[in-house]
């Protein structure tokens, strides 16, 4: 029986969430059936495709980010494969329309593989018998993962259906409202928090209680602001924010140090997703953001106008590269042209590039650049932000200016934990908070959010610089705040598209 409700569930699933064949054949292939987890071995097989879940979602920054384009720290190639960008860019969307492009599906497919896994896990060990201690670390990280995939598909998607333990969806869900997604992830982080390690204590590349309160600060403040607009959830944020302070284990690198490989398995990390050290899977983040005259796809780099405004300084200096990469790849070995660099404006993007996530590129394994870098789901700087913007929100105070001044010192290349008059700031407004924000995390795929949730994307459309190649549909208004659940999700089910089928509570 239970082999038969295991293969209804995968079933329906793959129906639901469009996963393909090859897909499931290869990410199940360790799972065991509901009621055979008796030993840590067995919770290790269940616990392991969660994590290659996670990895595979955030390998390919151009399809996972797809809907966020609206945001101003990014922007994309006028021509080539990036018309599904520039739809999200040029805010050509809101009413449904084009929900049937290319790498939209993607976010929704991986997220939902996300919450499949943890479901099997969380369910199977209701059963089991492996040690008690054991199951409830298991749980936990299940939980917390469960809870981050839902956290972003209501970024992304707006609301979504709840298919939680033992569920088995067969197209009929319907959306359950904005405030239930928050409750429900709510619920499995305060559970995950008291579960897993704190940290330093955790396995390498593993969940710690860190995390959880990091990602339970950010569902608090997400919660405050736009859709649902509880403003007591800021003080929530604040506390969780802070707990994450207090373990006084996390910090933050000099920012020379920020980028390299080694930055990313610092203690600067909350986590960070890694990629094997035999090579034999990479991430796409290099790629992604070098132009195609540097052997990469063009598909992100900055507004002109978030470049511009971005305060000079280290941390700018350690954002951008100027000097853009001039390569080929005469049989297959990428090789510098004549000359090597070109500067910004004479590249043939006529934009600067984000070094960040060249800076540990590797030009060595294929003809396009990769990164083996792992890759920061949160880092401390934005918990201190976090802390600092939420606290403002309900009544600023000495440790919440103390963390933004920390991050500014930071940025200038000062010690981080040293008050400096040229830098430190008395005050901050919440908008000044969320501004600090966006240049320090820019293109970690935070910054569209923060706009949504402020409520701010308009006025930052605004003030595109009229020289950007791509052009603006429209003046976005809250009905470009979510992205069109993808078209083939919506043929195979009873959900409704957006905006009809929003709902906040």
């Amino acid at each position: 029986m239970n082999h038969i409700k295991k293969l209804l569930f995968l079933l329906t699933l793959m129906m639901f969430v469009n996963i393909s064949c090859s897909d499931l054949e290869e990410d199940t292939s360790s799972l065991l059936q509901v009621g055979q987890i008796a030993s840590e071995a067995d919770i290790q097989a269940n616990i392991a495709p969660i994590y290659r879940s996670v990895l595979r979602t955030n390998n390919d920054p151009h399809f996972l980010r797809t809907a966020t384009y609206g945001a101003d720290d990014i922007t994309t190639w006028i021509a080539g494969n990036k018309a599904p960008l520039r739809v999200f860019d040029g805010f050509n969307y809101g009413s449904g329309e084009n929900s049937d492009i290319n790498w939209l599906p993607v976010a929704w497919d991986n997220y939902w593989k996300t919450i499949y896994y943890c479901n099997t896990l969380i369910e199977g060990l209701k059963t089991s018998t492996a040690p008690a201690a054991l199951v409830k670390l298991a749980d936990a990280e299940a939980r917390v993962f469960r809870a981050h995939s839902y956290l972003n598909l209501v970024k992304i998607y707006g609301n979504v259906p709840l298919i939680l333990d033992g569920y088995l969806p067969t197209g009929e869900e319907q959306r359950a409202t904005v405030l239930e997604n928050y409750q429900q992830i709510e619920s499995d982080l305060l559970i995950a928090e008291l579960s897993l390690p704190a940290p330093g204590s955790e396995g390498t590349a593993r969940a710690s209680a860190g995390f959880a309160k990091t990602v339970l600060a950010d569902l608090y403040l997400t919660w405050a602001g736009w859709p649902v607009k509880d403003n007591s959830k800021y003080a929530l944020a604040a506390t969780k924010a802070k707990q994450v302070i207090d373990y006084n284990y996390y910090t933050l690198l000099p920012i020379e140090q920020l980028w390299t490989f080694e930055g990313a398995m610092s203690t600067e990390t909350i986590f960070s997703v890694r990629y094997p050290a035999d090579k034999s899977n990479w991430s796409s983040q290099a790629t992604a953001f070098t132009f195609h005259q540097g052997r990469g796809f063009s598909d992100c780099f900055p507004e002109l106008r978030f470049f511009n405004d971005f305060p000079p300084g280290p941390r700018k200096d350690a954002t951008f590269l100027l000097d853009i990469p001039n390569r080929g790849a005469p049989g297959g070995v990428i090789t510098p042209l004549n000359p090597p660099t070109k500067p910004w404006p004479q590249s043939d993007r006529q934009h600067p590039m984000y070094k960040k996530y060249v800076f540990s590129e590797d030009l060595t394994v294929i003809n396009r650049p990769v990164n083996f870098r792992p890759f920061d789901l949160y880092r401390y700087a934005e918990v201190l932000l976090i802390y600092a913007e939420a606290q403002a929100r309900v009544g600023e105070n000495a440790s919440s200016i103390e963390a933004l001044n920390q991050v500014k010192r930071r940025a200038a290349g000062l010690p981080y934990l040293s008050p400096n008059g040229s830098v430190d700031v008395a005050t901050a407004t919440p908008n000044e908070i969320v501004d600090e924000k966006g240049w320090e995390l820019a293109a970690e795929n935070k910054r569209w959010f923060d706009l949504v949730r402020t409520e701010r994307v308009a006025e930052m459309a605004a003030k595109r610089d009229p020289s950007e190649p791509v052009t603006l549909v429209r003046i976005p208004t809250p009905a470009q705040y979510i992205a069109p659940i993808p078209f083939e999700s919506i043929s195979l089910s009873k959900l409704v598209q957006n905006p009809e089928g929003f709902k906040i509570q």
